[in-house]
């Protein structure tokens, strides 16, 4: 190898280095606006964060509101069945006490007796 080639070899690896350097000081100067955005950012990224909670929880009381009406008119149906039966059942009892009654009646008419002589 030539002195001459060596000194262009050498200028080559000098103006690579220099390039390198280059780059990399501007990264580090775009990687610092990056790390103070993102702390300028903090208090932003807090709130929505919080917004964001905020609004899961929101979206979910309607899904509980559902559920628990849900439950409520299953309850309803369960308790509406349930005096119906019961209503039915009293019906047949008032029913057969009325039968009893006018047999009752029936036995205390046809018991009786005549008008007394005068």
């Amino acid at each position: 190898m030539t002195e001459e080639q060596w000194q262009r070899k050498m200028e080559f690896i000098v103006e690579q280095q220099a390039q390198f350097a280059a780059s990399h000081q501007q990264l580090e100067a775009h990687f610092k606006e990056l790390e103070a955005e993102r702390i300028r950012d903090r208090p932003r990224m807090a709130e929505l964060e919080l917004s964001f909670t905020r609004l899961v929880e929101l979206a979910t009381l309607p899904e509980e509101r559902m559920d628990n009406g849900e439950f409520r008119v299953t309850v309803l149906e369960t308790r509406s069945a349930a005096l119906e039966a019961s209503m039915a059942h009293l019906a047949e009892a008032q029913a057969h006490a009325d039968e009893r009654v006018s047999a009752l009646i029936d036995i205390i008419i046809e018991g009786r007796p005549g008008p007394s002589p005068g």
